[in-house]
């Protein structure tokens, strides 16, 4: 079977010894799609630790932390794979800090914390392997027209490179969904449905 990659979960970059820059993504749609995948795919799911807990039993699972683990597993695994499918909808954190070693004390009035742009993973996976079949996910800010969503997934597809973009609008995740292709566009009343359609795509 085709070995597949497929990222979930939101990557966590630190701040200080315990805390960490995240975002509200459980993993939900990677593994689900994954599941889906794996009658047809050799899987391998990189998520984040909600997203492997997720993960239904024999996947071949392998947990990131933040955005440069997270980008250093996917070079090591897409080098090794240059011809695989790979799909990713992780969330990955685009500022990360320079993280203190111990924790920063509590009780302050104010706390103001510095970042700076994190790598931007998908614009590197050509470079790695310009055969994958690359899916990426686009989310557009909420209230977003299904035009202005369009028009930014297909900046997306043509910055990366991608094969299909997943683009959905938060708020709205299940009513309005689209699957952007260089010849097409198709739209989606419900995000299940656009899920089958994505893996119908997908080179076996």
């Amino acid at each position: 079977m085709t070995p597949l990659l497929l990222t979930a979960g939101a990557t966590r970059n630190p701040i200080d010894a315990i805390r960490y820059l995240s975002a509200h993504a459980t993993g939900r749609t990677g593994v689900d799609l994954a599941a889906r995948l794996a009658k047809s795919h050799a899987v391998h799911l990189l998520g984040s630790a909600e997203a492997c807990l997720r993960a239904p039993p024999g996947l071949s699972t392998e947990e990131f932390l933040g955005t440069r683990d997270l980008m250093a597993r996917m070079e090591t695994w897409i080098t090794e794979h240059p011809r695989a499918v790979v799909v990713h909808s992780a969330a990955v954190g685009d500022y990360e800090a320079e993280p203190l070693a111990t924790k920063i004390a509590s009780g302050a009035p104010e706390l103001v914390l510095r970042f700076h742009p994190a790598p931007k993973i998908l614009d590197r996976i050509r470079g790695w392997a310009p055969d994958v079949f690359l899916v990426s996910f686009k989310a557009g800010a909420p209230g977003l027209t299904p035009e202005a969503l369009e028009a930014i997934a297909r900046a997306q597809l043509a910055r990366t490179q991608s094969d299909l973009v997943f683009a959905n609008v938060l708020g709205a995740i299940e009513t309005t969904v689209l699957l952007v292709a260089r010849e097409g566009t198709m739209a989606f009343a419900r995000r299940s449905d656009a899920l089958s359609a994505l893996c119908e795509r997908l080179p076996r």
